[in-house]
């Protein structure tokens, strides 16, 4: 398996050698299919490092995380795809009885991720290689699919269970991680062996498949009256045991629930659905100057003309949202949030329409059901782009 590591936090290549002189460090950097070290080229050059020891000391540290992160192009439209990116680094040792090529720390090479460690864990946190998520309580919305991220090369299967009756069951033990697309796997109670295939909606499963929706009064109480992916609980099973997440549903009859979803601490993507009351707003900004209106020759002017005319006028949206009651582990759902560099409303309307986001909250208070008994949040987020269409 490829060392998993994350690239929103420094990861240090170690190259030690007894009377190390320098050290030639090639970082490989593609994404597709994985291409075996070796002392061969694998996989794209996209730089070449040298650096001496410092002193006396028998060896070189490269921080690579930065060089590699250039690389990774994170993008959500809707799909939940797995954004990775492979690394191969192959060092020249020069020093003692000679050069010599070797591949640090790992033969398998690198999977890289948008992820990152918190200082109390250290250098080089490896983090969760099973399911890429903190929270072990999944707050869903009813009649709408929630996923579960997991790591498929330390997963080996993921069961889900309604009741204490087996649904679905996912084996993972055999399933391919030599493409960058096959690393994340995001698990809902439509998914298959083979891959992701859930829709939100019927509405969404017939607009990807390239059919016309037409609504109607009957399908839509027919629709009110079922729920589809009834789940409440989900085991993620690898070598070191099974990790159990429970999934609590709501209805939520009167407000109209907005899914946010962002890049967690793992590199993957998460939900978090803001269930409760949500305020749009627009603000405005822009330069002015004051014009000459008076007619010098007829000592009139035009009291319709403007003394004070605008220019370079632009507004932004924002959004407050409330995300309703929801359990004590969401504290670290809502940090990793406001932690996150990615951000995305899905608005579960007729056209399921996503849109970027950058929070706007800049701090929150971590609630406990001892301190405050009922646990919910209040995010401000602006909309990620200009109100009056400037792209140029």
């Amino acid at each position: 398996m490829a060392t998993k590591i994350n690239l929103r936090s420094p990861y240090y290549i170690k190259v030690s050698k007894t009377a190390l002189t320098s050290v030639e460090l090639k970082l490989y950097i593609y994404t597709g299919t994985f291409t075996a070290n070796g002392s061969v080229a694998a996989g794209t050059l996209r730089y070449t490092i040298t650096k001496k020891p410092l002193g006396s000391n028998a060896y070189v540290v490269f921080e690579v995380s930065e060089l590699v992160r250039d690389y990774l192009e994170v993008e959500f439209n809707g799909d939940y795809n797995s954004e990775a990116v492979w690394l191969n680094a192959i060092a020249t040792v020069t020093g003692g009885s000679g050069s010599v090529t070797v591949t640090p720390d790992n033969t398998n090479g690198f999977i890289g991720l948008d992820g990152y460690g918190y200082f109390e864990e250290g250098a080089n946190p490896t983090l969760s290689t099973t399911a890429l998520q903190s929270n072990k309580t999944i707050i869903a919305l009813d009649d709408n699919l929630f996923r579960v991220p997991v790591f498929v090369a330390g997963t080996e299967s993921v069961s889900l269970l309604y009741k204490g009756e087996l649904k679905q069951n996912i084996d993972l033990s055999s399933a391919s991680v030599d493409e960058t697309n096959e690393q994340i796997r995001y698990i809902s109670a439509n998914s298959t062996n083979s891959g992701d295939v859930s829709y939100d909606s019927l509405q969404e499963r017939v607009l990807n498949d390239g059919g016309i929706f037409e609504g109607s009064s009957c399908l839509s109480e027919f629709l009110d009256s079922v729920s589809i992916g009834l789940i409440d609980e989900v085991y993620v099973g690898s070598a070191s045991g099974v990790e159990v997440f429970k999934v609590k549903t709501l209805e939520e009859c009167l407000y109209t629930p907005i899914k946010v979803t962002f890049v967690n601490k793992f590199g993957a993507f998460q939900d978090l659905i803001f269930f409760k009351k949500s305020i749009d707003k627009t603000s405005v900004k822009g330069e002015e100057f004051k014009t000459a209106v008076f007619d010098q020759a007829t000592l009139t002017y035009k009291t319709y003309q403007h003394q004070r005319t605008q220019f370079m006028v632009q507004g932004t949206d924002s959004i407050t949202m409330n995300t309703g009651y929801i359990s004590e582990d969401y504290n670290q759902v809502i940090e990793q949030l406001m932690l996150s560099e990615q951000v995305w409303a899905t608005f579960i309307t007729d056209t399921e329409e996503v849109r970027p986001l950058v929070p706007k909250t800049k701090s929150f208070t971590h609630k406990t059901q001892l301190n405050d008994k009922l646990i919910d949040y209040t995010i401000e987020f602006d909309i990620a782009n200009n109100k009056i269409n400037n792209i140029r």
